[in-house]
């Protein structure tokens, strides 16, 4: 949505058939993060002056590493925290107060539910950007009831192009 108001967009994924989506999608940069040899060069190549915006569902080393490339006054939203996820040890860090302070960052959650009240006027913005091909999306859909398990695994290793959906 970044790229209908002007905006450039850097994306990232875990295999090169993603990264191809991306840029086929419109995505003015992206890169494989599983193949780069270093994700801060990586971040810094695709965008030199730095980033506005940051939409992290990832956290960990990744959002630690992404934070230090924000322009002053930027802005995160945290929809996830996938690297999270599985540790039964904590990790430490990231320590986020110093580019938070001096950038004058702006953090904040974000949860889908909290715009429930909006949910229809999003559904026909949304709805309309994608009949005038300026959103596109991509599903792919594993038929059964009997597949869940597998499509669930196999969205959390990454074997998804686009959304994940269990037709029953």
């Amino acid at each position: 949505l970044l790229s209908l108001q002007g905006g450039r967009v850097v994306g990232c994924a875990g295999s090169d058939d993603k990264v191809a989506y991306l840029k086929k999608i419109g995505f003015d940069e992206a890169f494989n993060y599983k193949t780069v040899t270093s994700l801060d060069e990586a971040l810094r190549k695709a965008s030199p002056d730095g980033y506005d915006c940051f939409f992290d569902n990832v956290g960990g080393e990744f959002a630690n590493i992404a934070i230090n490339h924000m322009k002053k006054y930027g802005r995160i939203a945290i929809c996830g925290a996938i690297s999270q996820y599985n540790d039964t040890v904590p990790q430490k860090g990231p320590y986020v107060q110093v580019p938070m302070l001096f950038k004058e960052l702006q953090m904040e959650g974000f949860i889908v539910s909290r715009w429930n009240h909006r949910r229809e006027e999003g559904l026909k913005a949304l709805l309309k950007w994608v009949v005038e091909g300026k959103v596109k999306c991509h599903e792919q859909v594993t038929e059964g009831f009997e597949n869940m398990p597998k499509a669930f695994i196999g969205m959390l290793k990454g074997e998804n192009l686009g959304k994940a959906i269990v037709k029953v």
